[in-house]
């Protein structure tokens, strides 16, 4: 019964050999779009690789946009002033609820199209991703410059 046992400390011993190596780049990457944590666990093992690399920034960025998202729901539901606008005009659970499905919908799409060509060994930038990066930069821009 014990030889048939499973050994757990061999199992975790071959688990971070295969993260620490260079073998399976693409499902490897493809981790890094495990919703949130997914990323930190592709950056820390094998931010050396440039494949990788790009997957799990990517997937930070698109973490860091869900969250984003995420904070203007919450502060559109509970910030008193703006909640309690928003039920006046008796909006408040609509556009917050169709707000916050929508961002999830968006942040698993996004997440299995980017697991997905990660899995297929692509370095495949995920649409509107330049766009957006351009623009939160010239606004950055604007703040920091001070100028209309």
């Amino acid at each position: 019964m014990s030889s048939e046992r499973f050994k757990t400390q061999e199992f975790i011993q071959e688990t971070l050999r295969i993260l620490k190596s260079e073998e399976f780049p693409g499902p490897i990457a493809a981790l890094s779009y495990f919703p949130f944590f997914g990323w930190v666990l592709v950056w820390v093992f094998r931010k050396t690789q440039k494949f990788a690399s790009f997957h799990s920034v990517q997937a930070l960025k698109l973490n860091i946009g869900f969250v984003a998202m995420y904070s203007v729901v919450w502060f559109l539901r509970e910030f008193p002033v703006v909640s309690w606008i928003l039920s006046l005009i008796r909006v408040n659970p609509i556009v917050t609820d169709f707000i916050s499905y929508i961002s999830w919908i968006a942040f698993l799409g996004y997440s299995i199209l980017g697991a997905l060509k990660a899995y297929q060994e692509k370095e495949y930038t995920l649409p509107f991703f330049p766009e957006m990066e351009n623009e939160i930069q010239r606004l950055f821009k604007k703040v920091r410059t001070g100028s209309p």
